[in-house]
């Protein structure tokens, strides 16, 4: 079983479901399912997930979101460094920064000296305390020595429609989520969190064409409880990546604006001590907790 701590429909969500596919055509005849179980910032299944027995027939899809949430959020119950063994990283994508196509901001720079000479008075959209989106906006601030108003919705999609209807100035949100607003028209990308321009948005500059440095990637990828044997580790890890090396698997990826993982076990452990420690950071700093 994979579980997702997140609803049906985000970008680990489609990954889950696309690598269980393809193991399920694999011999020996294993049949993996996904299940969701969202809830509580992904407090639940986590915790759930971590306490499960270590024999590989559990296994978690999940985000950077998830090493973040017991920082944010009162009482959890589990400890995302001690209770979990990170095994592949499956794909990682950055965010798109996003306005109206009428906005008058185009550009970094034009929404930096923006806030600037008004601070607090531009809302950003986010999906909820703790999200990638949220972190993402609040380290922007924090390097930049800006201040806007974060407006905290209860998803990915209302975060977007706040935005669509003119409620809030811009909002943050993961090339999977955000492509449909993009190409429909209703929003407009100014900037994109990943070292390089995306493929599938080549006009779109990166942050760090404006700030150095300033990268920031949304991932997923599958963890198991913390005693699971190495040797499994390696196996499911070498199944994966396999998988991910498809044609048709890339191709698919690509479509959502994302990369297939192509990092060992221990590169992907390094990324999620990264993560903690840098989104940790930000967290402690801007004083960041969940009502």
């Amino acid at each position: 079983m994979i579980v997702l701590p997140v609803a049906p429909g985000g970008a680990n969500d489609i990954m889950a479901r696309l690598v269980a596919g393809k193991l399920n055509e694999r011999p020996p005849g294993t049949s993996f399912i996904v299940e969701n179980r969202p809830g509580a910032a992904t407090l639940v299944a986590a915790d759930q997930v971590s306490r499960a027995t270590p024999d590989g027939m559990t296994l978690m899809c999940t985000s950077n979101c998830t090493i973040i949430a017991p920082l944010v959020n009162r009482g959890s119950t589990f400890d995302p460094m001690r209770d979990f063994a990170p095994i592949v990283l499956a794909q990682e994508a950055p965010m798109l920064l996003l306005v109206r196509p009428e906005s008058a901001i185009r550009t970094v720079a034009q929404m930096i000296e923006a806030a600037r000479h008004a601070p607090g008075r531009l809302t950003v959209s986010h999906p909820g305390t703790g999200a990638n989106n949220h972190l993402t906006m609040a380290l922007f601030q924090r390097e930049t020595g800006t201040e806007f108003t974060l407006v905290p919705h209860t998803g990915n999609a209302p975060s977007l429609t706040a935005l669509v209807r003119g409620d809030v100035y811009f909002a943050y949100d993961g090339t999977v989520s955000a492509r449909s607003f993009v190409d429909s028209g209703p929003l407009r990308p100014i900037a994109v969190t990943g070292a390089q321009r995306l493929a599938i948005m080549p006009d779109v500059p990166t942050f760090a064409e404006t700030l150095p440095g300033h990268v920031l990637m949304f991932w997923g990828g599958l963890f198991a409880p913390r005693a699971t044997p190495t040797s499994l580790l390696n196996r499911i890890h070498a199944e994966v990546n396999e998988v991910l090396r498809q044609p048709d698997m890339i191709a698919r990826v690509h479509q959502l604006g994302a990369e297939p993982g192509r990092v060992s076990r221990a590169a992907f452990a390094q990324m999620v001590t990264e993560e903690w420690e840098r989104r940790g950071m930000v967290v402690r700093a801007a004083g960041i907790r969940a009502e």
